[in-house]
């Protein structure tokens, strides 16, 4: 669906190392929106059954379309991301990636499984039929020191949670911000397992809002039924400790809570998820602590 009014960004225009030098291809003001068109993680270098991963170029591995650049945000600041929309190619791709994955000392022949995508379904096989539910994996802004791999940058989510009609709270490093995003999924379950999900090419819609009153640490996600922290860490156990943390501190600071009863509340009710274990042996995990906002008067 072509939507005219709004700035749109090529996937010609990609970046793979967030970096404070990046050159911006787009400036906007708070709350505007824009359209960024995303190629897969593998830079669309997996088109067909045959051509597997471990021939392909692996500098060229989660392509982020931008950065932009928003006037008036600060280091410190946070930037909200609204998820507006999210549309996906009618093809996915998935793969054994040796090395990586929960398995991966298990799975060491490389594999690749082109999937059709229509209608709102993934059609794994004749048998199985996938609803969708698309989601980036990266949403990146640039770091205030040295230049850092997508690959392994903070912002590397793989979070199905953020999906259209969700918000990310960015933490803001450098002024401007530099946002860009990619790295879509037309669908994935916690923990992405196998260390792929069904990677697809795609355009997703945002508003940016610049926040300078939110003061957080590391991102945090909304949507209208919870309210969420996020980690990465070299292990799951470091990341849901690092999420729980910035949980027990939102639920102080925002709710007015003793750090007792913030940490007993999330045993109470909050629920601890493993976002991706595609890094495990690369200590690369990404955890998060979400609780139901339905609890708050």
């Amino acid at each position: 669906m072509k939507d005219e009014s709004t700035p749109r960004i090529s996937n010609k225009n990609v970046i793979y190392t967030a970096d404070k030098n990046n050159k911006p291809v787009l400036r906007i003001t708070s709350g505007d929106s824009v359209i960024f068109e995303c190629k897969d993680c593998f830079s669309q270098q997996i088109r067909k059954p045959e051509q597997l991963p471990e021939n392909i170029d692996m500098n060229h591995i989660n392509p982020v379309t931008g950065p932009v650049y928003i006037e008036g945000i600060q280091p410190g600041d946070t930037l909200e991301v609204h998820i507006e929309r999210i549309e996906v190619a009618d093809q996915g791709v998935t793969c054994v990636l040796p090395g990586l994955g929960l398995l991966h000392d298990e799975f060491s022949e490389p594999w690749t499984k082109i999937t059709k995508v229509q209608d709102g379904v993934a059609e794994f096989s004749d048998k199985i039929k996938i609803p969708i539910r698309p989601f980036p994996g990266v949403l990146s802004v640039a770091p205030a020191e040295d230049p850092i791999p997508i690959l392994r940058a903070p912002h590397h989510f793989d979070c199905k949670a953020i999906t259209e009609g969700s918000i990310v709270y960015l933490p803001v490093y450098v002024e401007g911000a530099l946002f860009g995003v990619g790295d879509l999924h037309a669908v994935q379950g916690d923990g992405e397992l196998s260390a792929t999900a069904i990677e697809v090419d795609g355009e997703i819609k945002v508003k940016l809002v610049v926040n300078k009153s939110k003061k957080i640490d590391r991102p945090h996600i909304e949507t209208d039924e919870y309210y969420m922290t996020t980690a990465l860490g070299e292990s799951t156990d470091e990341a849901s400790r690092a999420a729980l943390r910035d949980m027990i501190i939102w639920l102080v600071d925002e709710k007015g809570l003793t750090r007792e009863e913030a940490y007993t509340l999330c045993s109470c009710i909050a629920d601890m998820k493993v976002n991706q274990v595609a890094g495990l042996s690369m200590k690369y995990c990404g955890a998060r602590i979400e609780i139901p906002k339905s609890i708050f008067a």
